[in-house]
């Protein structure tokens, strides 16, 4: 917004007692004043005699919302306030002469304080172009000569409060309410409430954080702009997990700029600080008024001496260690050193515990020179005198008596911390919780030398191999053991969806207190009423103990195979997935015991949370949303989170402002939403669920059983729920799902489901999608290999199918379903056989792969088709 004329007299003033003469708003401009409403250097040689005293009355020089501002108070009198010039206590700054406006006793007149008034809102139309700082000072001059000043320490004026006389004019100098324009009101000392969630589109980053200066410096913060325009650092406040916010400096930073400021309690002449330290676990956190714009928060090892901390790319949502570059661009850090590549606290024939260290460097490395202490211990414990050539492991056990080899006198806890040490500083850090170490397996870094770490095989002074959680050549068996009261009250109340306490048991490992429920939508009603108990189940680990974790698992869900007789269904749907690159959960099959009585064969599927993000995005910081219900279609319904309530946030539900989301939206259904969808991942998920006839889907009549994950803005589409795949789910459709149009793949018209409408308009994304297509008739649906694949599948599960307690369709129905149609529903091979044939006709234009926009399934809602599964 340009700045006010001066002679806009209904804006330009806010006054109180006493009203200005209307001659006054309409003067000309005095020499050094401009006509726009800015206050120029002082230069004026004429003057009109007036006789009265201006006082600098009260200051904000860090507004909750808005600009700095000074206010001017008329104690006695009247005055020409062309007489009189401001200036702070900036050396480089001069002082900037006021409007030619005469105020007479108890007017105020309130001027703005602003770095460049091109780039601000003004509310009062006049300013001054410098702004204040919370440790600084205003000095009003008449003629030339000093005739008042306001000084303000560090403290006296923090977000919320101003700083002025009381009474006004004539009172002691003290922290006040602000009251701009009206009479000035003492501080009611209360603090302002601060926000809690972090803006979306912050112009400012907190970028990179040293916590531990490798040449025993001053620890440092860096700030980048990430915005299109420039700031200034004086809008904006940090503070650390433990301190209070502190001012930064009166420094404008242009777009794409880094800044470094030191954190220390020490006074630095020649560099900018705040005055706290960074804790090798520790949050800062950056505020523009009593807004959370941004916040970093590192743990113990992610910032030791030799790293940094921060975002890659510079500005953006994904953090990792870094190696460190003040003032420039991020660079992702490599281990070129001695590291604690894995631990064994639970070794599975009562051995003794272990930890191996790894040179991961290209040089041999000395190891009596380092040492190791884990969280339990006084002393540094000494390792042996050995060198270790590169890329070699050496075993330590950690043993109270001497077993005869390396060792160091302590053992491992099942919730410890291990720190090695070289010349006083931790240079490596592991730490564990008591389900990271469970017995018969290790946790340690996945692969050797990487930063990632999680269960493992024990493979004591080898590579490192991943714990194997999901089988694909075995069925194995997970056991739940409930309350039998809790179970029988959970089979009458399953639709509920309430959590009961339990054990759950798998793969040797047992864990106390998870949480248990059944789960599902329409199927969950459905196994209700027909009065069966195969319910599909979700276990939480993570409800009850805070980080527990089954072999790197948080969450899973038991799918129960509903409208599914050949149980195949969802797990082929997700291979494809991943053969097309499409992030997609893992998967086996399992034979499900409750309360040690066989229950039935079940698919057993990881979650889509946290711990899927991190496996599968450098950036696992961003936004996730499961859509279901209102607002699940993507169609715009208002700038308001709120009214998009079948969108349920699954990641930062107390951090996240949803900004992104909301622009996601703005931009799909009325601007260019290329900058905002991750089209690649798109058309490979749509190749897939398209080639299955998926209407259980987003492009399906209901627009759900997906996830949403967001990266920096891009919003990525993720796979879930496919038991209904294969055309089982028609929802009324009158149509053929075996010839399903693959570039009007919705049951509803296309404007419905304008992320498939936005997409599919690029010839570009088109032409994308009909090579995943072709990737996939070409190869795992062609019908020799798919034929194979279902019969190797088959032979898998056939036994655990003739067992099943409690199966829908019995042995007969899967083995009749694996290739031919069974109570409707169509059987595996002969679909993907006829599928396959259609797709190439609609691929080479022989029959038609798009209608009129209504949408494949137009007849929806009007009596047409049937239910689904049952043709």
């Amino acid at each position: 917004m340009k700045p006010m004329n001066k002679i806009n007299c209904q804006t330009l003033l806010i006054l109180l007692t006493s009203q200005l003469a209307l001659s006054a708003c309409q003067a000309e401009a005095k020499p050094g004043a401009d006509s726009d409403g800015s206050l120029t250097n002082y230069d004026s040689s004429d003057s009109v005699s007036y006789s009265g005293t201006l006082v600098i009355n009260e200051i904000v020089a860090k507004p909750v919302s808005g600009n700095d501002w000074i206010e001017l108070y008329v104690t006695e009198g009247s005055v020409d306030l062309s007489e009189y010039s401001l200036v702070d206590d900036d050396a480089d700054h001069e002082a900037q002469s006021l409007p030619d406006v005469v105020l007479s006793a108890g007017d105020y007149l309130v001027i703005e304080a602003v770095d460049d008034a091109d780039d601000v809102t003004l509310d009062s139309g006049y300013y001054v172009t410098f702004k204040l700082g919370s440790d600084d000072a205003v000095t009003l001059y008449q003629d030339g000569v000093a005739v008042d000043s306001l000084d303000w320490q560090d403290g006296d004026a923090d977000e919320g409060y101003s700083y002025g006389l009381l009474p006004d004019g004539t009172g002691d100098a003290q922290t006040l309410s602000p009251t701009q324009g009206a009479s000035n009101e003492a501080s009611d000392d209360e603090a302002v409430e601060l926000d809690t969630i972090v803006n979306n589109d912050a112009q400012l980053r907190i970028n990179e954080i040293v916590a531990q200066d490798a040449d025993g410096g001053y620890d440092w913060l860096e700030l980048y702009v990430t915005g299109s325009s420039s700031v200034n650092l004086s809008d904006y406040t940090l503070a650390d997990e433990s301190s209070d916010r502190l001012s930064l400096p009166n420094v404008t930073l242009a777009a794409g700029e880094f800044y470094r400021i030191y954190a220390t309690t020490d006074t630095l002449d020649d560099y900018e600080t705040v005055a706290f330290k960074l804790g090798g676990s520790d949050e800062v956190s950056l505020y523009e008024g009593d807004d959370l714009i941004d916040k970093l928060e590192w743990s113990k090892g992610d910032a030791l001496i030799n790293y940094s901390y921060g975002r890659y790319p510079d500005g953006s949502d994904g953090v990792q260690t870094l190696t460190p570059t003040a003032a420039a661009g991020n660079a992702v850090a490599e281990r070129t050193q001695l590291l604690i590549n894995e631990v064994v606290a639970n070794d599975a024939n009562g051995g003794d515990d272990w930890f191996e260290l790894y040179n991961n460097s290209d040089e041999s490395i000395y190891l009596a020179d380092y040492a190791v202490i884990d969280a339990d211990s006084d002393e540094q414990a000494a390792l042996p005198d050995v060198t270790l050539g590169a890329g070699e492991y050496r075993v330590i056990y950690a043993t109270e008596t001497d077993p005869g080899s390396d060792y160091v006198p302590f053992k491992l806890g099942n919730s410890d911390e291990l720190s090695l040490i070289y010349d006083d500083e931790t240079v490596d850090y592991l730490d564990w919780d008591a389900s990271d170490v469970p017995e018969g397996y290790s946790y340690g870094l996945s692969p050797d030398g990487s930063w990632v770490q999680d269960t493992l095989e024990p493979t004591a002074g080898s590579a490192n191999e991943a714990a194997q959680v999901f089988s694909s050549d075995t069925v194995e068996s997970v056991y739940i053991t409930l309350d039998s009261a809790d179970w029988s009250d959970l089979l009458e109340n399953a639709v509920d969806e309430t959590y009961y306490y339990a054990d759950v048991s798998y793969k040797g490992v047992t864990l106390e207190d998870v949480a248990f429920r059944a789960k599902g939508n329409s199927s969950l009603d459905a196994v209700a009423n027909m009065g069966s108990e195969r319910y599909s189940f979700k276990v939480d680990m993570n409800e009850y103990v805070d980080g527990q974790k089954l072999l790197g698992l948080k969450k899973f869900v038991l799918n129960n195979s509903y409208n599914d007789p050949s149980y195949l269904r969802e797990y082929i749907a997700y291979e494809l997935m991943d053969e097309l690159d499409v992030p997609a959960p893992r998967r086996a099959f399992v034979n499900l015991y409750i309360n040690d009585e066989r229950h039935g064969l079940y698919l057993m599927v990881e979650a889509v949370d946290g711990e899927f993000l991190e496996d599968h995005y450098q950036n696992a910081e961003g936004d996730m949303y499961k859509p279901d219900g209102t607002g699940s279609d993507l169609l715009w319904i208002s700038d308001s989170f709120t009214d998009y309530s079948g969108v349920d946030v699954e990641t930062n539900d107390d951090t996240t402002d949803h900004g992104a989301f909301i622009n996601f939206i703005d931009e799909l259904n009325y601007g260019e939403p290329d900058d905002v969808i991750d089209y690649d991942t798109l058309m490979r998920y749509m190749a897939v669920s398209t080639s299955l006839s998926n209407l259980d889907s987003y492009h399906g009549y209901y627009a759900h059983n997906y996830y949403f994950y967001e990266q920096d803005g891009v919003f990525t589409l993720l796979p879930w729920d496919f038991n209904e795949s294969f055309g089982t789910f028609d929802l009324g459709c009158s149509n053929d799902l075996r010839e399903l149009y693959i570039d009007e793949p919705t049951s509803v018209s296309m404007a419905e489901r304008p992320l498939i409408e936005k997409s599919f308009a690029s010839d570009d994304n088109l032409a994308s999608y009909h090579g995943y297509l072709q990737t996939l008739i070409d190869g795992a649906l062609a019908t020799n290999s798919f034929e194979s694949w279902v019969d190797e599948m088959a032979a898998l599960i056939r036994e655990d199918v003739a067992n099943d307690p409690t199966s829908f369709y019995g042995i007969d129905g899967f083995e009749s379903n694996l290739n031919s149609d069974y109570q409707g529903f169509y059987g595996l091979t002969s679909f993907i056989s006829y599928r396959v044939s259609n797709m190439v006709q609609q691929l080479n234009g022989t029959a038609p792969s798009s209608g009129t926009g209504s949408g494949y399934c137009s007849t929806v809602g009007s009596g047409g088709g049937t239910s689904p599964g049952q043709r």
